[in-house]
């Protein structure tokens, strides 16, 4: 008989793609691997070669609402039908970020870093008891790559890709426009903004582009990947964003979905960090340069607490944002692009002359 073994996430886009870093490990180790996860972000999980069988739950209707207890019974119910059930709720949230409803919240900070101290994929490999394997997290099926490719190759063949914020109030960075503007003049290549339809993004692109404007005199170079509330024509399903951020020569982004998705592509990256820690988020990650506040300037950071508004966080000295993600300097942020950028030339030129080398001139391979 086969054996068994289930992945149990409903979360997020970030928090989907983590769980199911164990996968593989699972599939390497002989089961066949269910993933019981919910709308809308069970998207994130198609194409993965890792899953036997898909099972998608409406959150609302298919598991009991506001009683804990009863919702962890469920949970517990599910777990015997399986040789092996990743019980992976609440593995990064509640243990290395936590809730203002739980006790951990309110005490001194040097205890919550103690506390929340570890890597979040070393957490769910824990739990589900198998070997630190770090692979692919997310998975785009040949046609998306396509029509990625065809998005690029209408701005120019090269991009970079900026991703805006993340869902929780401190996973934005305040002087996003002014770096984009610097990029898009110093390096003249295209910057891709991505944002989602809140509120929050649409109001940060906004001044994105109004930021561009004003110092390059105009938005040329700037493209939107945001599923504008608005502007319909604009819109970008998740999955088309994220193979999208894939198929980028360059990712600049805050803790979440976008990000967690190209972690171990071999694309340069820059990474914005502010109530969590590097270990927390990108230990492990390749070809990535990560970037937090000073503490001797910003001593509450790493704080490891999902501030749902400002009333928990310390914002900077205008009210525009969190004091961590602020104490990251616009010339610090792009003196790590242009050395990505960098680095990422010299290892085409590397891979090019390593190519030619194997293949001299009238018998080349493809590329």
């Amino acid at each position: 008989m086969k054996r068994w073994a289930a992945v149990c996430r409903l979360g997020g886009v970030g928090d989907n793609l983590v769980a199911g870093s164990v996968l593989a490990p699972l599939k390497r180790l002989g089961y066949m691997t269910e993933v019981i996860t919910s709308t809308p972000n069970h998207v994130v999980y198609l194409h993965n070669p890792h899953i036997d069988k898909l099972a998608v739950k409406d959150s609302t209707n298919d598991l009991p609402q506001n009683d804990m207890l009863a919702w962890q019974k469920w949970m517990e119910s599910r777990a015997r039908e399986y040789d092996i059930f990743v019980h992976a709720s609440h593995s990064m949230e509640g243990r290395h970020a936590l809730f203002d409803n739980m006790t951990s919240f309110w005490l001194p900070a040097e205890h919550r870093r103690e506390i929340c101290a570890g890597s979040y994929l070393e957490t769910i490999h824990k739990i589900a008891g198998v070997p630190f394997q770090f692979g692919p997290l997310y998975f785009s099926s040949p046609e998306e790559i396509d029509n990625a490719h065809l998005i690029k190759a209408a701005i120019g063949g090269e991009c970079i890709v900026w991703v805006v914020a993340g869902s929780r109030y401190d996973k934005a960075y305040p002087k996003a426009g002014v770096a984009i503007a610097h990029l898009i003049r110093d390096l003249g290549v295209p910057v891709v903004v991505m944002g989602g339809p809140n509120e929050k993004d649409q109001a940060l692109i906004a001044q994105i582009k109004q930021q561009v404007e004003h110092q390059n005199g105009n938005r040329t170079g700037l493209h939107l990947a945001s599923p504008s509330t608005t502007e319909r024509a604009n819109k970008w399903p998740l999955r088309v964003s994220l193979t999208f951020a894939q198929q980028a020569d360059l990712v600049v982004s805050p803790d979440t979905g976008p990000a967690w998705a190209v972690a171990f592509e071999p694309m340069p990256k820059v990474i914005l960090v502010s109530h969590a820690s590097a270990e927390n988020i990108t230990k492990h990650w390749r070809n990535t340069i990560t970037l937090h506040a000073d503490q001797n300037r910003v001593p509450c950071w790493p704080c490891h607490r999902l501030h749902n508004n400002p009333s928990t966080c310390v914002e900077n000295a205008d009210k525009t944002g969190a004091a961590c993600m602020s104490d990251i300097g616009v010339e610090q942020l792009l003196e790590a692009i242009y050395t990505q950028w960098q680095s990422r030339r010299r290892s085409n030129v590397v891979e090019f002359a390593v190519a030619q080398h194997a293949h001299p001139a009238g018998q080349a391979g493809h590329r």
